[in-house]
């Protein structure tokens, strides 16, 4: 088969799922010709490099432990040859993990010669289309699909069965600072929060109000009335402006270093006073204590 229709089968079968690129569903018992099932040593597997998933939750490994425990495991691994006699996972490294976890020394694996970019691509869909991913890693492995493979946002929406709007809102989480990325990663932050953050065009802002979510439990609505009213900010109020750059520059940094609008406001005699705004209780206290403020100062 020339190379273009292989290549153009291949991700029409993304669609479809891992099983059109894989028959890994099939039984245990089902014969695989060229692919026959082989019993290795899990000291001999390691791990795909290619992994999207960053974090593997405790929880779901253990659930899946106990099921393999249990029930056996009922669908072998997708391996290809490493160095050294071992192999590199392509599908199925929580299966190994969870497997691994319960004792078992050998595990049933289909070998295959496996480019480093199908070997990628694999890992992705599987990920994608088995098992939930967080926001992060998604939009990680939609980045990666996207860069290494050359989709389009609309090419790629077809080919995972999702709605090009859900790629792109995805992928706009990459334009996070990384601290609010790793709060999305370890679910310290939900999405819907992330999103709303993106909305705010100033790091220092971003981070103030990511931690506040976290600290304050802020819910979504929250945290958007918040956003909303440090937008409210930067409505053009000619007659509250000051005349002097210094000093409009310094109520700039104060804006985003508060998350609220500052307005500093000078006489003559350079006496004067500094405003600082807030739209809400919860603002208000958010402020109190960016300001070092305690409720039991004496």
């Amino acid at each position: 088969m020339p190379k273009t229709m292989e290549t153009a089968k291949k991700r029409t079968a993304l669609g479809q799922g891992l099983d059109a690129l894989l028959p890994v569903d099939e039984p245990l018992d089902t014969s695989y010709s060229d692919r026959s099932i082989r019993y290795l040593s899990s000291n001999l597997l390691l791990p795909n490099p290619h992994q999207p998933r960053r974090v593997f939750s405790e929880d779901s490994l253990a659930d899946l432990s106990r099921s393999i425990q249990e029930k056996g495991l009922i669908q072998p691994l997708i391996v290809r040859p490493a160095s050294d006699g071992k192999y590199e996972i392509v599908a199925g490294e929580r299966r190994w993990r969870a497997a691994t976890m319960v004792g078992f020394k050998t595990l049933p694996a289909i070998v295959r010669s496996i480019s480093d970019s199908e070997s990628l691509e694999i890992a992705l869909v599987e990920n994608l289309q088995r098992e939930d991913l967080n926001p992060l890693d998604t939009a990680e492995a939609y980045d990666t699909l996207v860069k290494k493979f050359g989709y389009t946002h609309e090419d790629l929406a077809k080919k995972i069965g999702k709605d090009r709007s859900n790629i792109t809102n995805y992928l706009r989480l990459l334009k996070l600072p990384d601290p609010i990325k790793e709060h999305v990663r370890y679910d310290r932050i939900s999405m819907a929060h992330a999103r709303t953050l993106l909305a705010v065009d100033n790091i220092h802002a971003q981070l103030n109000l990511s931690a506040r979510i976290i600290k304050r439990k802020l819910s979504v609505r929250e945290l958007e009335r918040i956003v909303q009213n440090f937008k409210n900010k930067q409505v053009n109020q000619p007659d509250m402006k000051p005349t002097d750059p210094d000093t409009g520059g310094l109520e700039k940094a104060l804006s985003h270093h508060l998350a609220t609008r500052v307005v500093i406001r000078k006489k003559t005699n350079q006496s004067g006073r500094l405003e600082i705004y807030f739209h809400s209780e919860e603002e208000f206290d958010r402020l109190l204590e960016r300001l070092g403020y305690r409720e039991d100062f004496s």
